[in-house]
């Protein structure tokens, strides 16, 4: 059967042609009206042609996001299912259609790149305009798959940010990260993925645009929160039905009624007292505009949108008050998760658990009011305890004193300049440690325990140190970032194998600590201000260090559909106290503190009273200076001054049965 054959010369003429029609000079909001079709098989609630009128707020994002527009940046940090993604698409078929070019789009996962590809690629198929640039999808066509689409004059792109080829591998004008708040911190270990999507586009100059959308997560550690910082900040007001004045909606000023029957705005306006019922939204939102709060880069413009604007037939005020008080009373009852989900997803917001903590400045003002200070200790303790963190340029020791019912004195914190790949640096630890603090009752007490801190970039000289020292308690721990875990293991871990690859009996040994459950035990401790389980500061300590002991939150994240929950901390924090005090905690539990019962504690009580008429009491030594930046050789710590034996503590009950060679050196 003979088959026809196109005719060249009639496909060259229609290219030709069609190359020589000029493109459609449109804003991506106007394209969006004119062309954009919502597909049904999609799920969306309101199918059909796109209506910019619906969601009046998306206008001015999408007038930003348009190729003439002179901003390089748009930043939405907007609640779910706002207009995000819908933005995001009509942005990609004006793109297609008018300003043809590579398209990059980020996903954090590559689920959700799936069915975003596929979301896309129902959305070109409803689109007449696209449909007729994109190649068709075929079997045996790579031009159209699920991560890529070819068109006439670029392709698009769609992939996960969790991998440095994904965002390395290809040039493209305009790239679009989408929930950046749930990418990698650090892909690849080559940075921040942020970055590296923008390097994409480094080629095409200021023709590039970015557009980065996300729903917050937690305070200090949210990128589109960083990047909304960085911008103009705009907001949506819109007008009173009844004065006409421009405000922002914000949750504080929802009011509703016990069973929700009745639920109202209440009017910002200084001489209105109306309280607005919810049917008067859809004439607010077409009546409102964006406002800049802040001057920005002068090339990122940043939008923020709560959920208190969502069209009618969306989310209404009412789902929104039963989802509040739904997580107030999870809240309540010490769940933190919904109450985060809804700061997060709702109002927009960053999520900060400090604000259900206790504040670095309560512990300031507590610690102000104690009567003693640092290298010193009153007469409530009774053993001590030590803990070194190991950083780049110096390492930091904190001296935590207990006493009954596990209550706690930090009595010490010193920094000692200089590398620890100095040996030098790790003499002037080892004489520190060697120190005595007096007690009220004039005997010496001694540091019974020390963790160090393995999990740097000075593992070796941490193992060094510790191999040769574990006759004095001194010992190399890990931190295990895992709920449930205990506070110390039950055995620690042999580190060092002979030349035949076996474990060396009399090697370093390694104490993995529960950081998560250590961290549970010390947070939910801090309000306390006396009695057992309460924690008291040296009142010269500085402001720096209280900031330190509150750096970490406890959040919910969801890892590959799973729930986790975590300790994070800021980007910039600082949060070594907090560490120092998970380590002396963990070795009160290698000693076996943590199971002292009244009766162990009057053996040890006893034992310190016994002190002699004639025993030379303990002078405090001289204090080492904390420097600023670390000198050129480290300080070396004075001597001590006579030092008399501290009385052995009372022996606690049998804690664990191990073979190391260490306890058998007990």
């Amino acid at each position: 059967m003979q088959t026809e054959k196109p005719d060249g010369a009639e496909v060259y003429r229609e290219a030709y042609f069609r190359g020589l029609r000029p493109d459609p000079s449109l804003w991506v909001d106007e394209w969006a009206d004119e062309y954009m079709r919502i597909p049904r098989d999609t799920g969306a609630a309101e199918p059909g042609k796109y209506r910019t009128v619906r969601t009046p707020y998306a206008r001015e994002p999408m007038r930003c996001l348009s190729p003439a527009h002179p901003c390089k940046r748009v930043v939405t940090m907007v609640a779910s299912q706002l207009m995000k993604t819908q933005i995001a698409l009509n942005w990609i078929g004006a793109l297609i259609h008018m300003v043809p070019s590579n398209i990059l789009t980020l996903l954090p996962s590559l689920g959700l790149a799936k069915r975003v590809s596929s979301r896309i690629g129902k959305t070109i198929k409803a689109t007449p305009v696209l449909r007729e640039r994109v190649a068709a999808s075929r079997s045996r066509d790579s031009r159209n798959t699920m991560d890529t689409k070819e068109f006439e004059g670029g392709s698009l792109y769609v992939t996960t940010a969790g991998s440095a080829a994904n965002l390395a591998e290809l040039s493209a004008r305009y790239v679009y990260g989408d929930e950046i708040d749930r990418w990698e911190v650090d892909v690849g270990e080559e940075g921040d993925p942020i970055e590296l999507a923008e390097t994409r586009g480094s080629t095409f100059g200021r023709n590039a645009k970015f557009y980065f959308s996300s729903s917050p997560t937690i305070k200090g550690a949210s990128r589109i929160d960083d990047l909304f910082e960085g911008s103009d900040q705009r907001y949506y007001y819109v007008p009173c039905p009844t004065c006409g004045h421009m405000q922002t909606l914000e949750w504080e000023r929802l009011h509703y009624s016990q069973d929700f029957s009745v639920v109202h705005y209440e009017c910002a306006g200084p001489e209105c007292d109306v309280l607005i019922e919810e049917h008067h939204k859809g004439d607010m939102l077409a009546r409102g505009e964006w406002r800049a709060h802040a001057k920005g880069d002068g090339e990122t413009v940043g939008f923020h949108l709560n959920a208190l604007y969502s069209p009618l037939g969306w989310t209404g005020w009412k789902s929104l008050a039963k989802q509040f008080e739904k997580a107030k009373k999870a809240q309540a009852k010490g769940d933190l998760e919904p109450m985060q989900v809804f700061y997060n997803t709702r109002l927009a917001k960053v999520w900060d658990s400090a604000q259900e903590q206790t504040k670095a400045s309560v512990l300031i003002e507590r610690a102000r009011r104690e009567g003693f200070s640092l290298g010193a200790m009153p007469a409530a303790v009774m053993m001590i305890t030590g803990a070194v963190d190991v950083q780049a340029d110096r390492l930091e020791f904190m001296a935590m004193g207990w006493g009954v019912g596990m209550e706690r004195w930090v009595i010490d914190h010193r920094v000692i300049a200089g590398d620890p790949s100095d040996e030098r640096t790790w003499a002037v630890l080892d004489e520190l440690l060697k120190e005595r603090y007096r007690h009220p009752c004039g005997v010496g007490l001694g540091i019974l325990a020390v963790a160090v801190d393995s999990g740097g970039h000075h593992t070796d000289e941490v193992y060094q140190f510790c191999r040769v020292r574990r006759w004095r308690n001194i010992f190399a721990i890990k931190g295990a970032s895992k709920p449930g875990k205990p506070v110390i293991a039950q055995r620690p871990s042999m580190v060092d194998v002979t030349w035949k690859g076996q474990t060396e009996r009399g090697g370093a040994e390694l104490w993995f600590v529960g950081t998560d459950t250590a961290k549970d035990w010390i947070y939910n401790r801090y309000p306390f201000e006396s009695g057992p389980g309460a924690l008291h500061f040296a009142n010269d300590l500085p402001d720096e260090f209280f900031a330190q002991c509150v750096a970490e939150r406890k959040v919910a994240k969801y890892v590959r559909g799973h729930k986790r929950i975590e300790w994070i901390k800021g980007k910039a924090e600082r949060n070594e106290a907090l560490d120092l005090m998970v380590y002396c905690l963990a070795m009160a539990h290698y000693l076996g503190i943590n199971r002292y019962q009244e009766h162990d504690w009057d053996r040890v009580r006893n034992s310190l009273a016994q002190a002699g008429l004639f025993d030379e009491k303990v002078v405090a030594a001289e204090r080492i200076t904390v420097a600023e930046q670390a000198p050129a050789t480290p300080q070396v710590a004075p001597q001590p001054v006579a030092p008399v034996a501290q009385p052995r503590p009372a022996a606690p009950p049998q804690r664990r049965s191990s073979t190391s060679g260490y306890l058998k050196r007990r």
